[in-house]
């Protein structure tokens, strides 16, 4: 019996995968293409390639195409987290952070470090040109000082984003702050105090405990799992055996484990949240920059009762030096604006205005697709020359979108002393334990891959390897 022609079509395409003609990263042919080229339907071509896609060869990109996946020759374990431990501590993660290397600013130096995208990734003269179709406005109303929610116009635009992720937001809701640190921090400033206990979760991105740090706040950790975040039960947990003011929790590619939470998850938080009377401040950062079929929701999505707090920023997608950020504090929208007044008094208009028209022409979303392309591909890139440079042993995520990898190292290896040696050979990484309150995750790294891919970057993460096999025991 013969094969059906799409199966036929997909083995054709799997044994040039095999062979490497198509490597991981590389963009198939487009249905139409074949379908032209070839004279088999389109639906059959699309049959070929969802088959390929259950075979785990193939990822399909939203509005980009179908890309080879990275089959790797044996899966690397995902890392493991420390586990729940009930205790408030204070914060003391500043002096830990400052106290890290510089990295140098050559040009031979490639940094794994840096969770920013590369400035030659971003749509350089589309920016340009925007910037010059605002400041030929002879009205000269950019000079003026913005109201302390930000420019109303691009608060429309942001809230007309919304519904990209299932969400329904106002744009008098809105505050845009100066970056996504300044929108956290105000959302915290509004639900806790000095000495007030919060839950994070751990590992988290070490601006949140700068955060906590900064504002005097105790915290209360508990485990992201790589594959799913946060447990439900461990939220409930510590909400009723600790005077818990606020949670702040990353719900989409949390930095630095990449995980995502499901949606019913989400939901769930949403209405302990509503239920328990406590706010959860939920930093969204990376919710843009997915490599799956669709953008994923939010716990505001959810949020009926304005106790969920949802921040998030322009700075890790186009417009990293802008610094333009924004929060949607549901019931606590009154004490954000107040404390927006009292600290900034406004975001920059000019920027504001910048951003606005970057959104309304499209240039965003254009410049998202092809982003998310690139990132995709050097994730793929980076994840084989981990599997193949790499002591063995180590544990890799795996994520689905964001722009950060978190590895963890045999036990033994000092990720402190790993960036030192790397840092002498001209590699910038992130150690484990500034992601952590209780400074754990010792032998853990965080290695970013949103910079342009070069020969310099395969070297370099091939003797990053190198690095770590040197320090095993």
């Amino acid at each position: 019996m013969e094969e059906p022609l799409y199966i036929e079509l997909a083995q054709k395409f799997a044994g040039m995968i095999d062979k490497g003609v198509y490597k991981a990263g590389d963009k198939l042919p487009s249905l139409r293409s074949i379908h032209k080229e070839r004279n088999i339907s389109i639906g059959t071509v699309l049959q070929a390639f969802n088959h390929l896609q259950d075979l785990g060869l193939i990822t399909a990109q939203e509005k980009s195409g179908y890309f080879v996946s990275y089959r790797p020759m044996q899966e690397m374990a995902l890392p493991q987290t420390i586990p729940l431990s009930l205790s408030d501590e204070a914060v003391h993660i500043d002096k830990l952070i400052r106290k890290l290397h510089k990295e140098d600013a050559g040009k031979s130096f490639v940094s794994f470090a840096n969770a920013l995208p590369d400035h030659r990734l971003l749509p350089f003269n589309a920016i340009k040109r925007v910037i010059q179709q605002i400041s030929r406005d002879t009205s000269g109303s950019y000079l003026s000082m913005e109201e302390a929610g930000g420019n109303m116009a691009l608060r429309e635009a942001i809230a007309r984003r919304a519904f990209t992720w299932g969400g329904t937001l106002r744009a008098d809701e809105l505050i845009i702050t100066n970056g996504a640190t300044e929108a956290l921090n105000l959302c915290l400033r509004a639900v806790t105090r000095p000495g007030d206990t919060i839950l994070i979760q751990e590992p988290c991105y070490f601006g949140i405990l700068q955060s906590l740090e900064f504002l005097g706040l105790k915290a209360v950790a508990i485990p992201c799992h790589s594959d799913g975040g946060v447990e439900l039960a461990d939220i409930e947990h510590a909400c009723s055996r600790m005077d818990i003011k606020a949670c702040v929790l990353v719900s989409n590619f949390n930095n630095p484990t990449g995980a995502t939470m499901g949606s019913e998850k989400k939901k769930q938080i949403a209405g302990l949240a509503a239920r328990c009377r406590i706010p959860v401040i939920e930093d969204d950062m990376y919710g843009d920059v997915f490599f799956d079929q669709g953008r994923p929701d939010t716990i505001k999505s959810y949020d009926r009762q304005g106790w969920v707090m949802l921040c998030n920023s322009f700075s890790k997608t186009i417009l990293p030096g802008f610094q333009i950020g924004w929060c949607a504090p549901g019931r606590f929208g009154y004490e954000v604006t107040r404390f927006k007044s009292m600290n900034t008094v406004a975001t920059n208009n000019f920027t504001q205005r910048v951003l606005r028209e970057l959104l309304a022409s499209g240039v965003y979303d254009r410049h998202l697709q092809q982003f998310r392309k690139e990132l995709y591909k050097n994730l793929l890139r980076t994840t084989m020359l981990i599997e193949q440079h790499f002591p063995e042993g180590t544990r890799l995520t795996r994520p689905r979108g964001g722009i950060v990898l978190w590895i963890e190292l045999p036990r033994g290896i000092d990720s402190v002393k790993v960036q030192d040696a790397a840092i002498a050979q001209g590699i910038g990484i992130a150690p484990g334990e500034i992601f952590a309150a209780r400074r754990g995750y010792r032998n853990y790294i965080r290695v970013s891959y949103c910079t342009q891919w070069s020969a310099g970057t395969e070297k370099a993460l091939a003797r990053l390897g190198a690095i770590c096999r040197s320090f095993l025991v």
